[in-house]
């Protein structure tokens, strides 16, 4: 309900969230704090901060996500990821930020602009790419984000234990945490899991042609077999094929041809049949 008020003027943006139920939507709360230590040896510590502060081409960030979906639950891919890259032109201010973050001579959140995807689809498959329709314009629509490389003194000799921190550049409350909304697609049970496979068109072909000409198996030609099987009492016609059968165990061939003959008589004229057939007074 949130996100149709928030969307509310924009037809593509409400016929995307249209399609997902209120069960399919996750906010995410990431945590914004690096789950690890910082661990980088000296001479490419300084490599990095001379490449920030005098490097000639653009630096690389790199913004990735990662999605796992239990598989026995349904789904053909277990992990779904994908990632945003933002080039930092040479002599921006964003470099120079980040360089002093290493010499430690500034204590500074950087503000990197447009790196922050907010709104991410987990498919079914591999890929798990940001939802257009929901940010129309792109990276234009991404969120700014500050970036702050906090230390502390480590126990022992161990010197200085360094991480990172990443917020959202306009968080007033509860900045530790990154909000992420997350669109689940639905996916096919374990059951049909070799169908899904294939798509929509192995769905189809499976479905829709198979199982329905093995379901029209039983009614097609029907129009040819009632005149066998929709006989109200068939004990004359039964009696006739034991005569035949008895006449020609004793060899008599030339009445079993005849017998034979009216037998076939009887299918080839359907008056005949309905007065042979017809129910015992």
């Amino acid at each position: 309900e949130e996100l149709s008020r928030q969307f509310d003027p924009h037809p593509l943006a409400m016929q995307f969230i249209s399609q997902y139920s209120p069960e399919d939507i996750v906010t995410a709360q990431i945590e914004g704090s690096s789950g690890a230590l910082w661990r980088i040896s000296p001479p490419s510590r300084a490599q990095m901060k001379r490449e920030l502060y005098d490097g000639t081409a653009d630096i690389t960030l790199r913004f990735t996500w990662n999605f796992q979906r239990d598989l026995a639950k349904g789904g053909t891919v277990e992990y779904a990821n994908e990632k945003h890259m933002l080039a930092l032109a040479p002599n921006s201010t964003e470099r120079r930020q980040l360089a002093s973050l290493l010499e430690g001579t500034s204590d500074q959140s950087v503000v990197i602009p447009n790196l922050f995807p907010k709104y991410i689809r987990a498919p079914n498959g591999p890929e798990a790419n940001p939802v257009k329709q929901l940010q129309p314009n792109e990276e234009a629509d991404y969120l700014g984000v500050r970036i702050q490389l906090r230390r502390e003194q480590g126990a022992g000799a161990t010197g200085f234990l360094e991480w990172w921190v990443i917020e959202l550049q306009e968080c007033r409350t509860d900045c530790n945490l990154l909000p992420m909304v997350i669109f689940s697609d639905k996916v096919s049970p374990p059951s049909l899991g070799f169908l899904a496979g294939y798509g929509i068109m192995g769905l189809y072909v499976s479905i829709v042609l198979v199982i329905g000409k093995f379901v029209r198996g039983f009614f097609s030609e029907i129009s040819h077999s009632i005149m066998f099987e929709e006989l109200p009492c068939v004990d004359r016609i039964l009696k006739l094929c034991q005569d035949i059968f008895l006449v020609r165990e004793t060899r008599e061939l030339e009445l079993e041809e005849e017998l034979y003959a009216k037998l076939i008589f009887l299918y080839r004229s359907p008056e005949t049949m309905i007065k042979w057939t017809r129910e015992k007074e």
